[in-house]
Formats: structure tokens, sequence, C-alpha cells
């Protein structure tokens, strides 16, 4: 059964998109990611139809054919693809490995109209010809360079660019140059006119356009300032070029090259990959997305938390706060994001960047209330319950927040914290492995100590949500459980028990309502594995494998919450089932959805995923 994070999908990539072609014609649009996944989106469809992966990384190097039956592919590792755009299956490959293969990565590829040629252009500076009927390859040319190979309608004339940035058309009846005017400003891309009179040439700094039948140079635009022309796209009339930049599309009438109109294309870090199609000009997006049109896009997530009712999102640079079934905010962050937590009660958002310090933002609006300091650079661990923010320290120790109070405490000492969900509570692990349960508004033991169950340090521990409960980890593994009940109720010391014994690494642990459960994270190289457990029964009772290494428990709920792909967070029970996707969507839109349907979504969202 496929995972509903496929369902309502705006798009297929995970990784940045860095090719991306279309036939006007037949509509049939190709994207490749810098994964070496190739997706392919044919007429009538919102999303794409086919998805496959036919070798390495693409960078600039896909096509397709007039009429849309083909799509070629040239990856980083050198190889040379032609595949059906309606099932994947080869009609032709070429195929590279290792060094061998990357010293001739692929920018740009194209196929002929009849089909019979494809051809490409290599960071080596060789363009290759091949011969799809026999399957062999015609000529290799050196000296060349640029981004783009293009044939003309009849296929019997291939363009390119040379070393120098200047265009070179080659009969390839007689394997001759045509002859071509110099260009002032040297072009990475080349590309005949819709109606094959002319060649549009571009590079950073400017456009310029050559007559066909006779290689003059007829007109050119320069631009001046600005992140210079990244690659250009022809409209499907012939009419129009666009020049797209880092943050617009400028777009030029032909034959004149006179400014026609400029537009915000809204992709984040875009790789200079696009097209325009009949519906409008896409650009690619680090996100995954093709953008257009001003649309905002968010980057992908990065990471996923939430307690009750309450979700975060961290999308890279920014941040999504959800409620239920509704996104109420998106806002931006200081630095690149690695974590974020939300309290129980939704009111502080706290993250853990990738560099500089912890950030404490208000749910309300957004706004950052303050920093934790440089001295939180790198924190191992953050917490938030009630008016309560603490740090483990990167240096050693722990710094916290009793913001109800308006004050700051640090301990030099601690080498494991954790903090209720209420706030009411702050464990802490001493330098020889023993535990302390400290008031944080004072810094105090709020409890006596607990007795240890072994002689052997404790290195993880966490309450149990809305109980006055604690779990620790020591450093043989086992697994133990305290009832602090008795012991804020007489003063007198916590008594424990064992629970179980994992001779396995865990790097985070969760105290789940009601006191029966609680889980643990395992880490697993690019992957996690959850494991609940019954803490009457004492056994293992989910084991949810192949989870992202960020996945994250509810301590309200005990679901589990994961960074899925496209601007997603997937919500599992407690045994694995998916159970709910809440999704950000380009355009500032959004919608969440489960098994049943759509739960939730803002009023443009289905304009967003079409």
């Amino acid at each position: 059964m496929p995972s509903l994070v496929d369902q309502f999908c705006p798009n297929v990539h995970d990784a940045a998109i860095t090719a991306a072609a279309c036939d006007p014609d037949s509509g049939v649009r190709a994207t490749g990611d810098a994964a070496g996944v190739v997706a392919v989106t044919r007429r009538g469809e919102s999303t794409p139809g086919l998805v496959f992966q036919p070798g390495g990384p693409v960078t600039g190097a896909i096509g397709v054919i007039r009429g849309g039956s083909l799509v070629a592919v040239g990856d980083d590792n050198g190889t040379v693809g032609v595949y059906r755009s309606d099932n994947g299956q080869p009609v032709f490959q070429e195929l590279r490995e290792g060094a061998r293969g990357r010293v001739r990565a692929m920018r740009g590829i194209a196929l002929s109209p009849s089909g019979r040629h494809v051809a490409s252009i290599a960071v080596d500076g060789l363009i290759r010809l091949w011969d799809l009927e026999t399957g062999k390859r015609d000529v290799a040319w050196q000296g060349f360079g640029g981004l783009t190979v293009a044939f003309d309608a009849r296929g019997d004339r291939l363009l390119c660019v040379d070393a120098q940035g200047q265009p070179r058309l080659i009969d390839l009846r007689n394997r001759e140059g045509l002859p071509m005017d110099r260009l002032q400003m040297p072009a990475t891309h080349a590309y005949f006119t819709r109606d094959g009179t002319y060649v549009v040439c571009a590079g950073g700094a400017g456009i310029s356009l050559l007559r066909v039948v006779d290689g003059v140079l007829c007109t050119s635009f320069a631009t001046r300032g600005g992140s210079g022309i990244s690659s250009i796209a022809l409209s499907p009339d012939g009419r129009q070029v666009a020049a797209v930049t880092q943050r617009s599309v400028h777009t030029f009438d032909l034959p004149e090259l006179t400014p026609a109109g400029s537009l915000q294309h809204g992709a984040p870090s875009p790789s200079g990959a696009g097209f325009w199609a009949p519906d409008g000009i896409r650009v690619a997006g680090s996100d995954g997305l093709m953008h257009g049109g001003g649309d905002k896009g968010v980057p992908p997530v990065v990471g996923a938390a939430g307690f009750g009712s309450w979700r975060v999102a961290a999308h890279v640079d920014r941040l999504a706060l959800w409620n239920d079934d509704s996104r109420l905010l998106v806002f931006p962050s200081k630095t690149k994001l690695d974590e974020a937590l939300v309290d129980r009660d939704g009111r502080l958002i706290v993250t853990r960047p990738e560099r500089g310090p912890i950030g404490v933002y208000s749910s309300r609006d957004g706004r950052l209330l303050f920093d934790g300091g440089p001295e939180t650079s790198g924190s191992p661990d953050v917490a938030v319950g009630g008016s309560v923010v603490c740090a483990q320290l990167k240096t050693g120790g722990i710094r916290w927040w009793e913001l109800s109070g308006n004050r700051a405490f640090e301990l030099a000492w601690p080498k494991a914290m954790a903090l209720s969900g209420s706030g009411t509570w702050l464990g802490v692990v001493t330098p020889k492995g023993a535990v302390r349960i400290l008031d944080p508004k004072t810094g105090q033991d709020a409890v006596a100590p607990p007795r240890p169950l072994a002689d052997v340090g404790v290195f993880r521990l966490a309450f149990v949500n809305r109980r006055p409960d604690l779990l620790i980890l020591d450093n043989d593994g086992v697994l133990g459980h305290y009832d602090l009940g008795k012991s804020a109720r007489e003063g007198v010391p916590g008594e424990g028990r064992d629970v179980l014994d994992f001779n396995v690494a865990v790097d985070r642990l969760w105290g789940i309502t009601g006191g029966q459960y609680c889980a643990l994270r395992l880490p697993e190289g690019d992957t996690s594995t959850i494991l609940v457990v019954d803490l009457h029964a004492c056994d293992v009772v989910h084991e949810i494998t192949g989870l992202s290494p960020k996945t994250w428990v509810d301590p309200e709920s005990g679901r589990l919450l994961e960074p899925a792909r496209s601007g997603a967070i997937l919500e599992r029970e407690m045994d694995g089932t998916e159970r709910r996707v809440l999704r950000s969507l380009p355009g500032d839109q959004w919608l969440s959805f489960s098994g049943r349907g759509i739960q939730g979504a803002s009023d443009g969202a289905g304009g967003a995923i079409s």
C-alpha cells in the first residue's frame, strides 16, 4: 500500500531539482534531482505519473523529445540513457561508473525530433552523438563547453557552445561547422527559436540573438548588476525568451530582445534548471519543487516534534506551527535549524540550530524572545516545559531560564538533564551518575534524591508526562522506573525498579501519558528504530524500524512524528501505523490529510497541488 506521504504531494523530489525540461507540444515535463531521481509528468497529471532513478545525480542533463514519448538523461557518473516516458523502460543506455565516469559528468543533453540521435555535452568538453538505431556512438568532438546542446527542427543541425563561450552550429550531414558571428558576451546556453530562424544565446552577462541562415549577430541585451543570468527558456508560442536569475525571471520579446516584464520566481536557492510550460515559467528550487509566478515555497522538513495537539516543523531556515489539523504560523529562524520543540501548552518554541545559540520564540507571532547566548552553541540537548527552557551545554553542565520569574540559572556539573512537561521538575545526572530532582525556580532539590537501582551511573533520563514518574537508563543499558509521588508527599527518597535490559545505543527517551508506556529511540546510521515498552509488563510491545533519525515521540499521545518529503510531517500511531500527514505547500498554502482524506486545508491548497 502506498504511503500517506505520496498523497496530495506537489512533487516527488527530496533533493534539490537540478535539471528540468518540458516539451510544449505534448506538455510532458521531466525533472531530475541531486539524488538521481527523475520524475515525468504528462498532460492531465497534477503530480508525476512516473518516478524512477536511472543512475547518479542529474545536473542539467535532461531532455524531452518532441511529442513527449522519450526522456533523455545524463548523470554525474557519465551515464547517458533514453527512456520511455510512460514506464521508464530504457531504449538506450551507455553506462559509466567510478572515476572514469565522473570526468565526463553530463551537463546538457538533447534528443533529435525523429528520435534517431541523442547528443550530450560533458564536463570533459566532449560533444558526444549516438545513433539510437544502432546503439553506437557516432562521434565525439573535443573543445566544447557550455551547458546545452540542441537539434534543429529536422535534426540535421546540432547547436552547441565551445570552450570560449561561442555558439557553434554543426551540419550533421557533412559534419561541417556553419558560420556564426562572434559574441561579445560569452554564452553558456544556446537554443533554436521555435520557428528555427534564430539562435538565442545567454551567459551571465546577457542575451544575444543570431540569425540561423547566415550566422549574423542581430541584437543583444547586456545585464547590469544583479546575480547574472543562470539559464534561459523559450515561450511555447516562440514569441518570447525568459532569462532566469537567482531571484527573478525577466522576459524579452523576440526577435527584438526588448524587455517585456519581470517577476520573482520564489524558488529557494535555484540551480538554474527550469522551463517555460504552457501554464507559465517554472524554476527549480532546493526544496524539490518547481516555482513560478512568485510562489513562496518552504524548504524540506529537517526536524519535527510535538506535544499534545501541537506540532512544529523545522524547515531548514524557518518554522511552521500546527495545532490539530491547521497550520497556524510560518516564520523565519535566525539560523539553519537542526531541531525545534514546542511546549505542551503551545506557548513557546525552542530551536537548536546547526550553528549558533539556541533560540526561544513566541508561538503567538513567531517573535524571537531571546537566544541562549554563545555558550549554548552546539547544545546536544534542549527542553521546554511550562515557563522553563533548558539547554545542555556542549562544554558540560546546563543552563536554564525560568521565564515567569525572569531568572536564569547555570550549573557546571550535570552530565544529562530532563524537564517535566509542566516545567515543575528538572532532573539532572551528577558527575558520578546519580540522579537529583531540582526545582527550576530555585535550583534547589525539589524532592529527596531517588535511591540508585544499582552501583552503575545513569546517563539518560525522562519524566513521564502528567505523572510523578521518572525513567532512567544506566551505563549498562538497564531501563529503570521510579514513582516519585510518595517522595514528593513525604520527603523520602524515591524507590525504583528495573524494567528491561537494553544492550543497544539509545539517544532519546520519552515517558508517555498514563504511565504504562515509554519509548526509546535507537540510532542506526541514516535511520532509527523506536521501541515502545510496556512498563507494567516489562516488555517491548512495538518495534518500528527504518524511521528518520529525527523521529520524535509525542509524550502526550505516544504518536511518532517523522520528517517527510515535500514539506511534510508524517504522524504514526504508537505501533507505527500511518495516521496523518501535515504538509506545507508552495504559495504559502498547506493541508493535512489522513487515510480518510483531507482533514484541513488553506483556501488555495488545491491550486498549489495542481
